[in-house]
């Protein structure tokens, strides 16, 4: 049975930067909604709780919260 969820997803690929205490760190989203997205980086592991995300194709920034994490990705939900 195939999974549908309430929220439309881009399942598109972006650049965006992961922003922790002012610097920024690459990475790429996936399945961004209007109030989640998958965030994949190296350091998905050891990145913390809560972090600053900017989309530049977007054009916005986002406080995310991590939902669930591997050792690739991280699940997140919007706060702003």
């Amino acid at each position: 049975m195939r999974d549908v969820t309430k929220e439309r997803r881009n399942r598109g690929i972006r650049i965006a930067e992961i922003v922790i205490d002012g610097s920024p760190m690459r990475c790429k989203v996936r399945h961004l909604s209007a109030s989640s997205a998958i965030v994949q980086t190296l350091d998905a592991p050891f990145m913390p709780a809560a972090f600053g995300l900017r989309i530049p194709s977007v054009g916005r920034d986002f406080y995310c919260s991590v939902i669930w994490r591997d050792e690739r990705r991280l699940g997140v939900t919007f706060l702003n």
